[in-house]
């Protein structure tokens, strides 16, 4: 969890007895993508090219793209070497003949590379007509949607073992004027598939390390009230320790709102501190003791962590 600013303490007001709302930004990580390990590693990037000379242009496209953003990820001085492999030399990772790993040998010895980013399979289905958007009298817009599935493996060389593997089947949104004729349609999705790869092979390297999203929380404050302004000032310097120990014996509070108004914060100062199981306990405390808006969302929240 990375900690950045608050914003406009006291920002509004949330009830007519006096609490206010402290806004704070914070960087979160997705959990969801997997950190592969490329500590100590010389990587290159592997678009596996077809006969197809526009199916060949696109997973190239895709594999520059990943490799720029894997290289922002990681904090990569240099950007990682891209070589292009052809599927007659190559025959993948899914060939009915088995893994040709002395090719992969080979191509460690001619690269350089032991850890190897393969991209293959790109393929574009056909697109679909979703929804329509209308911004005034005279101006809409067509939601197109466009599937594609894309392979990825990750092969390293001194292991000689497959390290990470996906097969992606994912679809991306565009938007086309409302007037756009029909017959218009296909030509000007053609003319966005290397724009369209681009986007495709950014999305495979932020599923190789964990991504920080920027988002909103919320403190509840009594202005003026120096129990409840001590630790918002812990928590301005991200002394969430610090905070929750002001706000945890306000949690016996006979006044319900009061309770759950310090239990609420005590759940947000231990998620900041990445105890998502104690944050949801207190949560759920809070809601319990006087549910709120902001507390029965944090719970929601937090059960999907």
């Amino acid at each position: 969890m990375k900690n950045l600013f608050l914003l406009a303490i006291a920002a509004f007001v949330l009830f007519s007895c006096g609490p206010q709302a402290a806004l704070f930004q914070v960087d979160v990580k997705d959990v969801q993508g997997k950190n592969v390990d490329m500590e100590g590693k010389q990587i290159a990037v592997f678009p596996l090219s077809g006969k197809n000379v526009l199916d060949s242009t696109r997973v190239a496209n895709a594999a520059l793209a990943l490799q720029e953003k894997l290289r922002q990820d990681r904090g990569f001085e240099n950007p990682l070497p891209v070589f292009f492999v052809s599927d007659l030399d190559f025959a993948g990772f899914n060939s009915p003949m088995g893994l040709d790993k002395e090719y992969l040998k080979e191509l460690m010895f001619s690269t350089g590379a032991d850890l190897q980013v393969f991209v293959e399979n790109l393929k574009f289905s056909p697109y679909k007509i979703e929804s329509s958007l209308n911004y005034a009298a005279d101006y809409s817009t067509n939601i197109v949607s466009l599937p594609y599935t894309v392979d990825m493996h990750i092969y390293d060389a001194l292991e000689d073992s497959v390290v990470f593997a996906t097969a992606v089947k994912d679809t991306v949104y565009m938007q086309l004027l409302a007037d756009t004729k029909p017959r218009e349609y296909s030509g000007f999705i053609v003319n966005k598939l290397a724009e369209v790869s681009s986007v495709v092979g950014e999305s495979l390297a932020s599923s190789l390390t964990h991504q920080w999203e920027r988002q909103e929380r919320m403190l509840v404050n009594y202005p003026e009230d120096e129990q409840w302004e001590k630790p918002l000032a812990k928590a301005l310097d991200f002394k969430w320790n610090e905070a929750v120990a002001f706000w945890m014996p306000m949690t016996a509070s006979r006044n319900a709102r009061i309770a759950a108004y310090a239990a609420y914060n005590i759940a947000v100062g231990c998620e900041m501190m990445e105890q998502f199981a104690l944050a949801r306990e207190w949560a759920e405390f809070s809601v319990k003791k006087y549910r709120f808006r902001e507390n029965a969302e944090l719970v929601e929240y937090l059960k999907r962590k």
